[in-house]
Parts: structure tokens; C-alpha cells; sequence
């Protein structure tokens, strides 16, 4: 849990018996450290995807979509903002980068960033000790006030958190998030204070949760962030190590009170668990990190598998899968190839139950269309391929006025859904107070030109128009006559509007709908 801390404080002292020893230990860590952030930053060439500190730079979830941009801005920052907590890690932290500045070894620009979630009544002053130790190192403080009572948790009040602390956690970690990303600047990188303790803590979690192989992989050392990147470079570091330094140097840091409140996950963890861990396999912390290293690099396997199949699988376009292509691989390459494809479009990673359903279901009765969702994503399976469409905040209205209209033609603008231009004769039509710009409500009907009368939504399914085009189509109406439909062309009863007899009368209006839409149905767009 990012916690925000009490109040200052500083590690405490063993006493002079003993002192040497520790000191001795505690410069030890010191130099493990600094030789940590010297390999993330001082150091050139820049990082790498298969440097030793970037072992797992974006972990399979991110990798698997990391494209060549996404790749540049690993390989090195042209800035560093610190994620500053007021805590003991990212004091640390600040405090070592800003050693290596005044040494003259960090050349690159450093600031920090300090996020105030407002949910414990101390809130403003971790800010205020973060603000004093900026201005004590000589550091530039962006401050982010951030509202976790009301985003994509689902979390609406603080008694809410106290109520629900694994929300909790997760909410205050989006809004965190969040902040960090729209606060990066182009190429920067985002440097946190989390150490092996940390990465253990998450293991355990994760385990606790029925995570995949990328969650027990653990956090990676770095990933795309933004416009920037996000690096841990104290991941493989223990927590005491970071204590002995601290407790050296005197530092001052604040302690989050809740810390101790093993109500929330994390806490029960570091309190109670891990503790009990290490009473009897003290070298756990190591055969833990043997077996994340493997688990990360079967990540690597599975996502250059995920590749391979992927450039077979992939139809037109990199939204749309071949479904004939799925069913020749195992069940586990097929949901392997989903995640992958799924997180390469942007998509939330897909849970482990909709994966089995779209395994079991994709290639099952292929001549039928079906329909799933995937975070913000529509997933189709029409036409032997499976598609991915994603859902926008499209509100289908009724549009009744002209808009840029020119001595040729009239435009008319759909929110969310592209433009309808008219052509010759159009200011006629449109002038006429009974013309309107709908949506299907259902029930509608039509003649199409020499057909008879049938209802709209069996005349889409006749045409084979694109389910995810059906709702979006614009229909043009006089009245409660229904003159032309998108894709389908003018109805039998716009004669009269649409054409140009032999005598010259008529008004000859054509249509044309252009609409992003229509990027991912290569039929619809035959059809314009």
C-alpha cells in the first residue's frame, strides 16, 4: 500500500556497543546502493531491455506490446522525477540521487513528485516534510492532489476505505498512478523507492489472488510510463539494507501509522507473515528471487510464442484475428495468443475466466456471430475472424440542423461518429423542418429499391452489415419516412429526393457517411 507517512522521524540507533559493526554493514549497503543508481543512471550506454538492471523491463505485460517507440524510452532518460512519499524508501532515494548529483556523477536533471490521496487527516503534513526535504536538497517539488473517493475502484467515501482495505489499496494505487503518468514528461523516468521486501510482499499477493505467470513474475524493474518510463532500481535490494543506510545517515523520514494495521493485505504480510517466512527459511528472500527470475523468463517465452502465432493468426488489420487459424493451436497457445493480442491493442489484461470462455467459444459454431467484453473493448466474432472494437463514449441523439454548409454540399456533424455529407440539392432537404438524423430504436421498416417492405434490423442481418456498425448507422428521415440508410443507400420512398427524372425534376441528393467506424468492416467500406 503507498502509504503517506505520520510524522518525522528518523532510524534509531544501536547503541555504542556494537557500533563499528554496524557501521561497517550499514556502508556496505550504502555501496550496493549507490552502485544500484549508477547502473540505471549514470552510466552509458543507457539502459537496455537486456541490461542486468532492466533484466524485466516492462514484464510480460507490458513487453508483449512494447513497440520500437515504447523501446526508446527505455534506453535511457533525459530526466528523473522521484516518486517521494515523504517515507523512508523514497527519502533514501532522493537523498542518494541528490549525493551523486553534488559529485558530479548525475549529470541528467532530477525532481521529485509527492502525492497527497487527502484520505488520513496528516495528509498535509507528509506534504509539508516533503516540501522541507526538497528545499533542504535543493530540489524541485511537484505536488499532486489526488481524489480516491471516486474513480475506477468503485470507491466512494474514506469510511468506504476503512471499510473495504484491499479497495482501498487498489484505489489509492490507480489515482497514485495516475498522477505519476500525466505528470512525466517526454523521456523522463520515474524513479521508486521499492526494495525486495516490496517485491516478495507482491508475490505473496498475487499468489493469494490466482495470478497467471506475468503477475508472479512480480513488479518489473522498469516499464513504459507515459511519455516517459517508470524504473525500480533498489528491486533487488532488501529492505534492512535501506534501514542500516537510513539509520547511519540520520535521516528523517515520516512513518505512515497504518503501517501497522494488518487489516490491510500488505501490512498482515510484513507484520505476520513474512517474519514467521524467515524464522524458519532465512534464505527464503533468495530461492524467492530464483524462482521470479524464471517465471520471468518464461513470461519472455510465452510472449515470443504469443508473436509467432500472432503474425499466423492475424487478419486484416491488427484488431482482427482469423478464428480458422485459432482452432489449429493448443487450447494453451490459443488463450496465450488472446492475452497477448488483447494487451497488444491496449486492452486491460483480460481475467483468466474470460480467457476460457473466449477459448472454448471462439471456435465453436464459426458460422455464427457472437459477442464479448473486455474492459473498454467489444469483442466480435463475425465472419470466421474475431475482432476487437473498441466501445467509445458514442451517444446515439437525434441531429436536426446543418452544420458547415458550402454552395456544393451540407455536412452534418455526429458526435462520436463522423460526419454525413449531403450533395447536390442538399440545403433543400435539410432546410425542410420535418428532416432529421436518427439512430435505430427497433421496429423500423424499409423498401429498398424493388424489394419489399421488411423491418431494418432483418434487413442488417440479410446484408451482413457488422454488428458493431448497426447501432452507429445513420439514418435520414423526412418526417416518420425513412428516406436512407448508411451502407444500405436510399430507401424506395426517396425517389422523390434522390433522384433526377427526365424532365430534370428532382432534387438528385446523394449521401455520404464517413465515420472511423467504418475502419474495421472492410465490407461496409465496399459498400460506400
Amino acid at each position: 500500500m503507498a502509504s503517506a507517512p505520520n510524522g518525522p522521524s528518523s532510524a534509531p540507533s544501536n547503541g555504542p556497543q556494537g557500533a563499528s559493526c554496524s557501521d561497517s554493514v550499514a556502508a556496505k549497503a550504502e555501496t550496493t546502493l549507490l552502485a544500484a543508481l549508477r547502473r540505471a543512471f549514470c552510466f552509458a550506454p543507457r539502459l537496455t531491455a537486456s541490461a542486468p538492471a532492466m533484466s524485466s523491463p516492462a514484464s510480460s505485460r507490458a513487453s508483449s506490446s512494447t513497440s520500437s517507440e515504447d523501446t526508446a524510452r527505455l534506453l535511457g532518460p533525459t530526466s528523473i522525477m522521484v516518486g517521494l512519499s515523504g517515507g523512508l524508501d523514497s527519502s533514501l532515494l532522493l537523498t542518494l540521487l541528490c549525493d551523486l548529483r553534488t559529485s558530479g556523477e548525475l549529470t541528467l536533471p532530477l525532481r521529485a513528485i509527492h502525492i497527497n490521496h487527502g484520505l488520513q487527516e496528516a495528509a498535509d503534513k507528509w506534504q509539508l516534510h516533503c516540501e522541507t526535504l526538497c528545499a533542504q536538497l535543493g530540489v524541485k517539488l511537484t505536488v499532486c492532489a489526488v481524489d480516491c473517493s471516486l474513480n475506477s475502484a468503485g470507491v466512494t467515501t474514506e469510511r468506504a476505505f476503512a471499510e473495504s482495505a484491499t479497495v482501498s489499496e487498489e484505489a489509492a494505487r490507480h489515482a497514485r498512478y495516475a498522477a505519476y503518468e500525466g505528470a512525466l514528461d517526454a523521456g523522463e523516468w520515474l524513479a521508486l523507492g521499492h526494495h525486495q521486501d516490496d517485491q516478495l510482499e507482491t508475490l505473496l499477493l498475487r499468489l493469494a489472488r490466482g495470478s497467471g505467470v506475468d503477475g508472479l513474475a512480480g513488479m518489473p524493474s522498469a516499464r513504459v510510463l507515459g511519455a516517459g518510463a517508470l524504473i525500480r532500481p533498489w528491486l533487488e535490494i532488501p529492505r534492512q539494507s535501506l534501514e542500516d543506510v537510513a539509520r547511519t545517515r540520520k535521516l528523517s523520514f515520516v512513518e505512515d501509522p497504518s503501517n501497522q494495521n494488518t487489516h490491510y493485505d500488505r501490512n498482515l504480510l510484513r507484520v505476520g507473515v513474512l517474519p514467521l517466512i524467515e524464522s524458519r527459511w532465512p534464505r527464503y528472500r533468495q530461492s524467492w528471487g530464483k524462482s521470479q527470475q524464471l517465471v520471468r523468463e518464461s513470461c519472455e517465452l510465452n510472449a515470443d510464442l504469443a508473436e509467432i502465432d500472432l503474425k499466423v493468426c492475424l487478419a486484416a488489420g491488427a484488431s482482427r484475428l482469423c478464428v480458422a487459424e485459432m482452432a489449429l493451436l493448443s487450447s494453451p497457445r490459443r488463450r496465450n495468443l488472446l492475452r497477448h493480442w488483447l494487451i497488444s491493442l491496449g486492452c486491460s489484461a483480460p481475467s483468466w475466466k474470460l480467457l476460457n470462455r473466449l477459448d472454448s467459444e471462439t471456435c465453436v459454431h464459426t458460422d455464427q456471430s457472437a459477442q464479448w467484453q473486455c474492459g473498454a473493448y467489444s469483442l466480435y466474432r463475425f465472419k470466421g475472424e474475431l475482432i476487437a472494437v473498441r466501445e467509445d463514449d458514442f451517444e446515439p441523439q437525434v441531429m436536426s440542423k446543418q452544420h458547415a454548409p458550402s454552395a456544393d454540399e451540407v455536412r452534418i456533424e455526429l458526435p462520436g461518429n463522423g460526419i454525413l455529407i449531403l450533395l447536390s440539392g442538399s440545403e433543400t432537404i435539410v432546410s425542410d423542418s420535418h428532416f432529421s438524423v436518427r439512430y435505430r430504436q427497433g421496429g423500423e421498416r424499409l423498401s429498398l429499391p424493388g424489394r419489399p417492405s421488411k423491418s431494418l434490423k432483418k434487413t442488417l442481418n440479410e446484408e451482413s452489415v457488422a454488428p458493431w456498425l448497426r447501432d452507429r448507422l445513420p439514418l435520414v428521415f423526412i418526417g416518420n419516412e425513412l428516406l436512407w440508410v448508411a451502407l444500405l443507400g436510399p430507401t424506395a420512398e426517396a425517389a422523390k429526393y434522390t433522384e433526377v427524372n427526365a424532365s430534370g425534376q428532382g432534387l438528385g441528393v446523394t449521401f455520404e457517411w464517413l465515420s472511423p467506424a467504418l475502419e474495421l468492416s472492410r465490407e461496409a467500406n465496399s459498400r460506400l
